[in-house]
C-alpha cells in the first residue's frame, strides 16, 4: 500500500521568502528600551570565560551545564513558526489538518471536544484559544493525524497563574470515523456531522460551535478572541558565520555601536546573568524576528527564557497522566504572537507572558473512552505547560 509523504501534504512551508530577512540592530528588538540593556548586557560577558558560564549554569541547577550559547547552537533542527493570513476560507477547516492560531479550535475529533470545564484556570476563568499546531507521529498509529492545542488567559498577566495555559494533544488513526484515507483533493469540503454526532458534541457545550448556544450550561457565547492566521512552517537556518555572530554576542564583541564610556560603564559593573539570558534571547530571535513559535521534538531539546530569574523550573517535568511515560518539550510558543494577533499591549487585561513551553508524552499515547461522569474527554490528553511571566512583572 502505498505511502504518502505528509510533510509535503499535511505542512504548507512558507510562502514567500526572499533570501535571508534582514538581521536588524539590537536597538530594534523592543519598544521597552529593554533591547538596549540587552546590548550592554551582552559585552558584560566581555569579563567572563565561557567556562566560567558554563559554571554559572551547573550552580543553578541546570544539570547539564549548558551555557547560554549552547542552547543557540546545539545541533538539533528547529522548525519555525509563522503567521499568514489564510489562503481562503477552507484552509483552517479541521479537515485541511491546519496549524494555525486564532480564530475557533479545529477540532481534530470533532465530537468527543473537551467540556467547558476543562478550558478554564483554577479559578474558573474561561481561556480563550491561542493556537493548534499540527504534528503526526509515524511511529505511533494511533497518531496519523495528531494536534496539539494551547488555551490561555487573557486577563493581563494571568497566563502564567495556575493553570492559565493549558494544551491537550488530540490524534486519531489513519483509518478513522471522519477524515477520508488520502488528503481531499484542493477545494474538496470533508463531511458534515451526523446528527447524532451534532448532538453528542452539543452536549459537551463546546462554546466555538454556534448550536451550543442552546446548551442548558451557562456559558458565555461562543467567541473567537483573536483574528485567525495560518502557522505556516520554515526550518530555522542557522550557519557558521550566524553562530559566530552570536557568540560575539555572548562575549560582548558584537556591539560596535558602542561608545567608549559605554564601555567602561560596562567593565565597571557586575555581570548581570538576567540581563545576559536576554541577550541570548534577543539572539535566538534577530534572524527571523516575526517567528512566534518554536518546535523541536528531538530528545535533549529545550526552550530558551527571556530570564534566569523567572525562568520556570523544568528540572521535573511530569510524567503523562495516562500512561507514564516521560513528557518531552514539544514546542515554545514566542511573546512576539502578541502583537501579531493585535493585541493592545497597553491593556491591563491584555494576553502577556515572557514565553510558553510545551511538554508531550514521549510515547504519544492513544486516546481512552470519555469520562461521561465526571465531565472529561477522553479523545484529548491535557499536557504540561510552563509558563514565563511577562517581564515587565
Amino acid at each position: 500500500m502505498a505511502s504518502i509523504d505528509r510533510s509535503v501534504v499535511f505542512h504548507r512551508k512558507r510562502s514567500v521568502r526572499v533570501g535571508r530577512r534582514s538581521k536588524p540592530s539590537m536597538d530594534g528588538m523592543d519598544a521597552d528600551g529593554s533591547s538596549a540593556a540587552a546590548r550592554r548586557a551582552t559585552a558584560r560577558a566581555r569579563a567572563r570565560t565561557m567556562e566560567a558560564m558554563e559554571a554559572d549554569d551547573v550552580e543553578r541547577g541546570d544539570g547539564d551545564g549548558e551555557s547560554a550559547f549552547d542552547a543557540l547552537s546545539d545541533g538539533r533542527e528547529w522548525s519555525l513558526g509563522f503567521l499568514e493570513r489564510a489562503r481562503d476560507e477552507t484552509t483552517t477547516r479541521r479537515e485541511r489538518f491546519p496549524s494555525k492560531a486564532g480564530g475557533a479550535p479545529a477540532w481534530l475529533d470533532p465530537v468527543r471536544v473537551p467540556y467547558d470545564e476543562e478550558l478554564r484556570a483554577e479559578d474558573g476563568e474561561t481561556l480563550d484559544f491561542l493556537l493548534q499546531v499540527y504534528a503526526p507521529v509515524d511511529e505511533e498509529p494511533t497518531a496519523f493525524h495528531r494536534t496539539v492545542y494551547v488555551f490561555a488567559s487573557s486577563s493581563g498577566g494571568e497566563t502564567h497563574g495556575p493553570r492559565g495555559c493549558r494544551a491537550f494533544r488530540g490524534q486519531l488513526p489513519r483509518e478513522n470515523a471522519y477524515y477520508a484515507w488520502d488528503p481531499l483533493p484542493e477545494g474538496m469540503l470533508g463531511r458534515e456531522l451526523s446528527r447524532e454526532e451534532a448532538d453528542a458534541r452539543r452536549a459537551r457545550c463546546d462554546r466555538w460551535d454556534v448550536s451550543a448556544r442552546e446548551c442548558e450550561a451557562e456559558m458565555r457565547a461562543p467567541t473567537k478572541t483573536y483574528p485567525e492566521y495560518e502557522l505556516v512552517v520554515e526550518t530555522e537556518e542557522r550557519d557558521e558565520m550566524e553562530a559566530s555572530e552570536a557568540m560575539k554576542y555572548m562575549n560582548g564583541t558584537g556591539g560596535e555601536d558602542m561608545t567608549a564610556d559605554d564601555v567602561e560603564e560596562i567593565e565597571a559593573e557586575v555581570v548581570n546573568k538576567d540581563m545576559e539570558q536576554l541577550a541570548t534571547f534577543h539572539v535566538m530571535l534577530k534572524n527571523d524576528p516575526d517567528q512566534v513559535l518554536r518546535y523541536c521534538p528531538e530528545p535533549g531539546a529545550k526552550p530558551v527564557w527571556p530570564s534566569l530569574t523567572h525562568a520556570p523550573n523544568t528540572d521535573v517535568i511530569p510524567c503523562c497522566e495516562r500512561c507514564g511515560a516521560p513528557r518531552k518539550f514539544e514546542f515554545q510558543i514566542l511573546p512576539t504572537i502578541i502583537s501579531q494577533l493585535g493585541v493592545d499591549a497597553e491593556s491591563d487585561y491584555a494576553l502577556d507572558f515572557g514565553s510558553v513551553a510545551v511538554y508531550t508524552c514521549s510515547k504519544s499515547c492513544a486516546p481512552v473512552p470519555c469520562d461521561e461522569t465526571n465531565r472529561r474527554t477522553g479523545a484529548y490528553a491535557e499536557e504540561y505547560v510552563v509558563v514565563h511571566p511577562p517581564l515587565n512583572q
